[in-house]
């Protein structure tokens, strides 16, 4: 151990920088006291090898600890977080956050390493007609990002990463870079989207309806394209989410039941996902030199698990996830319009989608509650 223990700092520094996960860099730091003398003199921004679910912020919360849990080894992360207190927030990737605040400034956080990048406030986007608290709550959607914005090599943000996000209350798309002082909206003809995700070099969003887009951006002019018309048979009161599955796009329909619309006694569960459906996009025929596309089911996930929720939707493979559940689906609850509907807060519509026998169970067994604050993958 000696020997190791004798590397010099630099040869140390260069074997820190290599590391995938942040689950590696803790192991890094645990070998000697002088490895973790080098963990401490820089956070790398690593992402956890699996998908931790981070907890809601409680109601009534002014502590700045947010808690993070690992539920295939059952670790429970508390970190202290003054950065995302009263804060609302989306899992991206890369170990990411979008942070949204009450005085609406939006940042991109490293929970981990505690970078933060700076983004353009919502006061830029058109269409803003609420000024309350509440607001907050339903003015951002979604978050998705091209690539991790930190170069792990250089040290410094990457210009070409884009952040697209869903945001306002009629629900459209914008983008903007590091760097850029505005966020630029992007032209459709549809509004109203569900969820974006980045495939095969580019952005996609479906809509409410389940018609698919491609968004073309052209340094700062951006609009989409029609991909697929819309799903026979889809309610625009599914939630729809994209997801890039082992090089396959897939279109993921969230079934809900309950009184979502009622204007009577508010119900400690007003709503509750009772199954999911997948379809996958395959090229049919080309037609003038121009591919068209179709739907096809799916019935199986094979070895992949998806996790959904107020986060990039990902694909994983199960068996490379020690307890993780193969041909599932793992959620957590994305319904924040309907938060303020529920007499104790939303967030107890979580759990596990079984493909095989249609079944859902639970990941989690305690309660994540509040009337602002989603409960949500930290990937």
């Amino acid at each position: 151990m000696s020997e190791w223990a004798d590397l010099p700092h630099d040869i140390l520094i260069e074997i820190m920088r290599r590391l995938s996960f942040y689950d590696d860099f803790v192991m890094f730091g645990a070998t000697c006291k002088s490895w973790q003398s080098v963990c401490s003199l820089e956070n790398l921004p690593l992402s956890p090898r699996c998908p931790w679910l981070m907890l809601a912020e409680d109601n009534e919360q002014r502590n700045p600890t947010r808690v993070f849990v690992n539920l295939f080894d059952n670790k429970v992360y508390n970190f202290r977080l003054p950065e995302l207190v009263r804060k609302k927030c989306f899992g991206t990737s890369f170990g990411w956050l979008l942070s949204v605040g009450t005085d609406f400034q939006m940042n991109l956080f490293h929970s981990l390493s505690k970078h933060l990048l700076s983004l353009p406030p919502q006061p830029n986007f058109e269409d803003l007609d609420h000024h309350d608290d509440d607001f907050r709550i339903i003015f951002v959607d979604k978050c998705v990002l091209s690539r991790n914005p930190w170069n792990l090599v250089t040290h410094e943000y990457e210009g070409d990463c884009i952040i697209m996000v869903i945001y306002c209350n009629i629900k459209t798309l914008a983008f903007t870079r590091p760097g850029y002082k505005v966020w630029i909206d992007i032209k459709s003809h549809s509004r109203c989207f569900d969820d974006i995700a980045f495939y095969k070099g580019n952005f996609y969003a479906v809509d409410c309806h389940g018609e698919v887009f491609i968004c073309h951006i052209e340094d700062d002019n951006a609009f989409t394209k029609s991909v697929t018309p819309r799903v026979l048979g889809t309610r625009d009161d599914m939630q729809k989410y994209l997801v890039e599955s082992l090089g396959e796009l897939l279109l993921v329909s969230r079934k809900l039941k309950g009184n979502l619309y009622a204007e009577d006694d508010m119900d400690e569960t007003p709503y509750v996902t009772t199954g999911f459906t997948i379809l996958k996009l395959e090229c049919s025929i080309e037609v003038k030199g121009k591919n068209e596309y179709k739907w096809v089911n799916v019935d199986s996930l094979g070895d992949q698990a998806l996790f959904l929720g107020c986060n990039s939707s990902v694909s994983l493979s199960a068996s490379s996830i020690n307890g993780c559940k193969a041909n599932c689906i793992y959620f957590t609850d994305d319904n924040i319009e309907f938060y303020l509907a529920t007499s104790n807060g939303g967030g107890y519509d979580m759990g596990v989608f079984n493909m095989e026998d249609r079944t859902i169970g639970q990941h989690y067994q305690g309660e994540s509650l509040s009337y602002y604050s989603t409960p949500t993958w930290y990937i």
